[in-house]
């Protein structure tokens, strides 16, 4: 009988069990208000950079001072303790790290040099210029000023500069990387995103007076598969409306071809040197010649491969892989455009990106490939 009792009691208990949070939440509603979103996170590229700034001034206001044994080594000025026990490390302009690892949050009121082979395993703010050594690792890196990072340096997350950056060979940035200025790219280097009023690999050269294509270009010599009027149209062409082109299956364009209007392909798109686009490109696969001027935006079911010294207007956007061959201008000073992949961005010596580029798994620099 008592076992009975028992296993009564035990069927009660998680029976009363399931319907306890419910009544909890009946009597004491918590979440009868919205989520917060903070929607500059979508809309400002920099946000992780200035979202940082804010919480370390915040924690400069707060935090403790922590008295010392004996004298701090230069450029450590003080040490600070926030609430929850982590320590901020207030940095004078100098150097610092010997190749040492740190498990503390770093705040330099000037320039600051991190030594080669350092390891820190929290974020660190300059409000001056900062430069690294070889093989540094470090979580996230806000500055006021310019950026060098040194070759094969290791970021966990982001970077965010006022000034420009610049990503030595081999260096990995695993999240973004933001300037209020520009981006340059040396050999070897790979993160997710870069956005920058200017991104550019090695061996570009500002061109004063440069813009991109348009869709008031000069009248050129136009193929005629693709010009001809509707009733002479090729079999495989259609057009869906006055300024749109539809292509069942592939299209090879001869050198210096001309498309007026926006262009859709259904299979492979393959143009060659100089050929022109007037309006949008999409293709299930696109393979642009050298020279070629897309004056809207080029966008491709799978990959996209951009031939040397071309030109983009606004966007471009691939399924799956971009490359863009040597001398490739994508936007333009003043009105930026741009390039996103569902995997890799793959960048060619010699290009430049007026915007932003993305890749689903990274954007990497191949600076040996043209």
């Amino acid at each position: 009988m008592l076992g009975y009792l028992i296993l009564l009691v035990i069927f009660l208990s998680l029976f009363a069990l399931s319907f306890y949070f419910g009544f909890r939440e009946w009597l004491h509603p918590e979440d009868n208000a919205p989520l917060p979103v903070d929607v500059e996170y979508v809309r400002v590229e920099n946000y992780f950079g200035t979202s940082f700034r804010s919480k370390m001034q915040e924690w400069l206001e707060t935090a403790r001072p922590v008295a010392t044994s004996g004298p701090l080594l230069p450029p450590v000025e003080a040490i600070l303790e926030k609430d929850n026990g982590e320590r901020i490390l207030l940095l004078n302009s100098g150097q610092f790290g010997d190749g040492k690892e740190h498990d503390e949050l770093l705040c330099c009121d000037g320039d600051v040099t991190l030594a080669g082979h350092s390891v820190f395993q929290r974020e660190i703010y300059s409000r001056g210029k900062v430069e690294t050594g070889t093989a540094v690792k470090m979580q996230a890196l806000a500055a006021d000023r310019d950026v060098l990072l040194g070759r094969d340096n290791e970021v966990a997350r982001w970077v965010d500069a006022i000034g420009k950056i610049r990503l030595s060979n081999g260096t990995v940035v695993h999240s973004r990387v933001c300037s209020q200025e520009s981006i340059q790219l040396d050999s070897g280097v790979s993160a997710q995103s870069l956005y920058a009023p200017v991104i550019f690999t090695a061996g570009y050269k500002p061109q004063p007076g440069y813009t991109a294509p348009s869709e008031e270009m000069a009248p050129g010599a136009a193929d005629a598969a693709i010009s001809k009027s509707m009733e002479s149209l090729p079999p495989n062409v259609a057009r869906l409306a006055v300024d749109t082109l539809l292509v069942r299956g592939d299209l090879d364009l001869k050198p210096g071809s001309r498309v007026d209007s926006n262009l859709i392909v259904h299979g492979t798109l393959r143009s060659g040197a100089d050929c022109v686009f007037l309006g949008d490109v999409k293709a299930a696969k696109v393979q642009l010649g050298p020279r070629n001027a897309v004056s809207r935006n080029l966008v491709s079911g799978s990959t996209l491969e951009v031939g040397e010294s071309s030109r983009v207007g606004k966007a471009l956007v691939a399924e799956t892989d971009v490359f863009l061959a040597s001398g490739t201008r994508v936007g333009q000073p003043g009105k930026l455009g741009v390039v996103s992949s569902g995997r890799e961005v793959k960048l060619a010596g010699n290009v430049a990106v007026w915007g932003k580029i993305s890749g689903g798994h990274a954007v990497v620099t191949i600076l040996g490939k043209s």
